[in-house]
């Protein structure tokens, strides 16, 4: 509100002055008073402009008339009032609340820092995104000696507009578009999707409703993937396989805070058992709202603990049949169901910044899925997956309080197995039992953005895994 009052008296200040220089050529209207709504400021102003104009033109068309200069003058005023117009209707529209989004270092209603910003604003139109490159330089040799295979590779690995329109006081959209890998053309690995598009009716701090592609409200990275909450170049393994990031479908449901809770619930499109693997566990059921198949549905659920400052606690929840009316070769329709849990927490301190995490899926009938993929040996689809991981960090910049910079070692170790248990008559395989040891840092010159260097030692239980040395920047906005 403070810039359109800031407009409202500009748009004073110059009928004033106009009033001297018109005085001779009758009265001038006056706005109205600044308790009157935005749309009648609106209709004044613009009156007034077309009585300007419509005096300045009579002006230039009389011999007796102002001078050029004092035209040129009205001209200018003229073009500002216009664009004062044109911001109030834009105007408070695309004001901040009270609190500057651009202030916020906070993710907000489920989702992060950037994607929150349509909710700070008064109406209209918010832009939002983020966006991030990695380099990857993998050993020329794996964790037994032989040659690893592996080449050098650098990507920006995706850049994201979010796109937020906030109706009135209870309605907000809210989009995320990714454009991931640079180029989506034909021969070329990258694409464009919806990360999430949802509508949010918004009614209490205790209970709002939410429908749309929906981000599923598990982990600490799936919601939260922002670049600068990612502290490594590359995110945990454990929450891009074992919690599939980012994975989202279409749904609807609740969320709200109470007290010292905070709480998400929503029913979805499910995951299709069809693009389970067993390296990648249940990453490729992930339907994506693209064409889903909704024969089954899911439940999932969160609930967070948030009455301490910087310190966030709790667990989230999926369940669901995920058989999508899918039968085997020999007839057998497939009934599985999967479900999942994780029990996270994260904790910033001054400088300290730990945070961790445990998660497990279980699937049944595996077998019937294996049978439908052609699955044999050690190809078999987990029917139990688990993982966690440990992180911490230290700002060392944080001793200095007008610092705006931040500068943070960093060390994770985590460890996933996609195949923790098989159905009876298939095998496990060593290399989807691993464990991950990643050292680095981070610098941030500014809250919104960060590089980061780090070396990770992968190792599993066939002895194939390949270190390697990450280098990332990424941004928010």
């Amino acid at each position: 509100m403070r810039r359109v009052s800031l407009r409202i008296g500009i748009g004073s200040c110059l009928l004033a002055a106009s009033t001297a220089l018109f005085a001779q050529n009758g009265p001038v209207p006056t706005l109205a008073p600044a308790a009157v709504s935005t749309d009648e400021r609106i209709a004044n102003l613009e009156k007034f402009l077309a009585q300007t104009q419509e005096e300045v033109a009579a002006l230039e068309a009389s011999s007796a008339g102002a001078s050029e200069a004092q035209i040129a003058e009205l001209e200018r005023k003229i073009e500002i009032l216009g664009a004062e117009i044109e911001g109030l209707k834009v105007g408070e529209a695309a004001e901040p609340s009270d609190v500057s989004t651009e202030d916020r270092t906070d993710a907000r209603y489920g989702v992060g820092v950037a994607a929150s910003k349509v909710y700070g604003i008064k109406r209209g139109v918010s832009i939002g995104g983020y966006g991030e490159a990695l380099y990857e330089n993998p050993a020329g040799d794996d964790q037994s000696g032989n040659p690893s295979g592996e080449v050098d590779q650098i990507d920006f690995l995706r850049a994201v507009v979010y796109l937020g329109y906030k109706f009135d006081d209870h309605w907000v959209l809210n989009t995320e578009i990714e454009y991931e890998h640079a180029v989506a053309a034909d021969g070329a690995d990258g694409e464009v999707a919806v990360e999430f598009a949802y509508l949010d009716y918004m009614k209490s701090r205790l209970l709002n409703v939410r429908s749309g592609l929906v981000l599923m409200p598990v982990g600490l990275v799936n919601e939260l993937h922002e670049p600068t909450v990612s502290i490594s170049a590359r995110r945990p393994d454990v929450e891009r396989v074992i919690l599939p990031t980012t994975w989202r479908e279409i749904g609807a449901g609740v969320y709200g805070e109470s007290g010292m809770l905070a709480y998400r619930a929503y029913v979805t499109s499910s995951l299709d058992a069809a693009g389970f693997t067993a390296d990648g566990g249940i990453r490729g059921g992930r339907q994506e709202g693209s064409e889903a198949i909704a024969q089954d549905w899911a439940l999932s659920g969160r609930l967070d603990y948030v009455g301490t400052a910087g310190l966030l606690v709790g667990v989230s929840v999926f369940t669901g049949q995920t058989g999508q009316d899918n039968h085997t070769p020999s007839g057998r329709k497939i009934d599985a169901s999967t479900t999942g849990f994780d029990v996270h927490a994260d904790w910033q301190w001054r400088g300290l910044w730990l945070r961790g995490l445990f998660a497990q899926t279980a699937i049944s009938q595996a077998d019937l899925i294996n049978e439908f993929n052609g699955f044999v040996g050690d190809e078999s689809v987990g029917s139990r997956q688990n993982g966690w991981y440990v992180q911490g960090a230290y700002d060392v910049l944080s001793f200095s309080p007008t610092s705006k910079m931040s500068l943070l070692p960093y060390v994770r170790y985590e460890q996933y197995d996609t195949q923790e248990e098989v159905p009876a008559g298939y095998a496990r395989n060593p290399a989807n039992d691993i464990d991950v040891l990643t050292v680095g840092i981070a610098f941030k010159p500014i809250d919104r953005l960060i590089f980061k260097l780090d070396w990770q030692q992968r190792q599993n239980a066939a002895n194939t895994g390949v270190n390697a040395w990450n280098v990332a920047l990424g941004y928010i906005f």
